[in-house]
């Protein structure tokens, strides 16, 4: 069964038309180049975005590079969107020569200083009319290999001539503190105009994989729970960049098995390749009810079909599972407290839903392992069940 209409819009490097829920961001961004868009810019604009792994980071300011080009070619203005990832460019040269290539200008790459290439390059752009948007990705990496100096440099790029300025930055951090780290005339050079990227919550990353997955997948092969469930595990880490990369890896689980849909299971077996979180020694020193739980949740996904399950059929499974293995179940109260230890160590995610005036109901998935994996190294964990009879 073909799951995948174009597998590349799960690529890490694609950068979509839309970015659910980077709307604000996107718009500030037009706003503080807004003048460069126009090319009536009168000071060079220094813009640092900031944000941790997964939160949007580069496809924000790549798809506002595709937007500000665009947008100022309609205005007559040649704008050049320059992007350079400093963790694969990681001296000023190597990003310099990236500019180069980029700008497809004619300029010798060796016996220049990097003041001397900077100057080049603004007399590349005075005689071509051009304007140019900078922006260098995972800066920390520069400061790693060079320390303060090239930010310095290319904070002040757009101030080395009394003519318009003809280069405006754009700093992509994970982390806006490593700016301390700096010396002061090279910080206040940064400070100013900050976007901060928070990380993505729940309800964030299921409208995201719902998106990309309508650009990725063949119409309804992806089950809602599944959805759900990828939203639910990524959710811990609000990161998008691992909530892709989930559900790439369900399809192509799905796609090996010839699966008509992408369900549950595959998701936990994606999620179990990517960020394996259990472990054979975390089971085995679960008590004994604890376990029992395990294996009820797992049957219960399993025939049920679900992402999810509610506490109480859970509970309804767990007192099946029990009887099987000649167990008294416990009361209620000391399940919930057992689900409550499961969630801490990880091992289940409880999530409590409002529903109206039906009150509260507790979902609990399995993010971390398939389901089949986890009845294989749960059983042998249990006494034999024809030793009790």
């Amino acid at each position: 069964m073909k799951i995948f209409k174009d597998e590349e819009k799960l690529s890490p490097e694609y950068v979509p038309p839309n970015l659910p829920h980077r709307e604000n961001e996107l718009n500030m961004l037009k706003t503080f180049f807004s003048s460069v868009i126009d090319g009536t810019p009168s000071i060079s604009t220094r813009v640092i975005v900031s944000g941790s792994v997964g939160t949007g980071k580069s496809a924000l300011v790549k798809l506002f590079g595709q937007k500000a080009v665009s947008e100022a070619s309609k205005k007559g203005v040649d704008l050049k969107f320059l992007y350079v990832n400093c963790r694969i460019s990681k001296t000023t040269f190597s990003v310099l020569r990236k500019l180069i290539e980029q700008l497809k200008a004619r300029l010798p790459e060796r016996g220049l200083s990097n003041e001397e290439f900077i100057h080049k390059l603004l007399d590349h752009l005075e005689y071509k009319g051009s304007y140019a948007i900078l922006a260098l990705d995972e800066v920390e990496m520069l400061l790693r290999e060079e320390g303060s100096e090239p930010f310095y440099l290319f904070s002040r790029v757009g101030e080395e001539r009394l003519k318009i300025p003809r280069i405006s930055t754009i700093f992509i951090f994970r982390n806006p503190e490593i700016l301390d780290t700096l010396d002061a005339s090279t910080r206040s050079s940064l400070l100013g105009n900050i976007i901060h990227l928070k990380e993505y919550d729940y309800s964030q990353l299921y409208d995201i994989v719902k998106y990309r997955a309508s650009l990725a997948f063949r119409p309804d092969v992806l089950m809602e729970d599944a959805i759900q469930l990828i939203a639910d595990i990524a959710s811990e880490r609000g990161d998008a960049r691992y909530a892709l990369d989930i559900l790439w890896r369900a399809g192509k689980y799905a796609e090996a098995e010839n699966a008509s849909q992408v369900a549950p299971e595959h998701v936990r077996k994606a999620a179990a390749s990517v960020y394996p979180t259990i472990r054979r020694e975390h089971l085995e020193f679960l008590e004994q009810h604890s376990k029992l739980i395990l294996l009820a949740l797992a049957q219960a996904l399993d025939i049920e079909k679900s992402a999810y399950v509610t506490s109480s059929i859970l509970n309804d499974y767990y007192k099946m599972v029990c009887e099987e293995y000649d167990v008294e179940p416990r009361s209620y109260t000391s399940f919930w407290e057992a689900l409550q230890r499961l969630d801490d160590l990880g091992i289940i995610k409880i999530r409590v839903v409002s529903e109206g005036s039906k009150g509260r109901k507790s979902y609990i998935s399995l993010p971390g392992i398939p389901t089949s994996i986890l009845k294989k190294e749960l059983i042998p964990l249990l006494p034999s069940k024809q030793a009790k009879q």
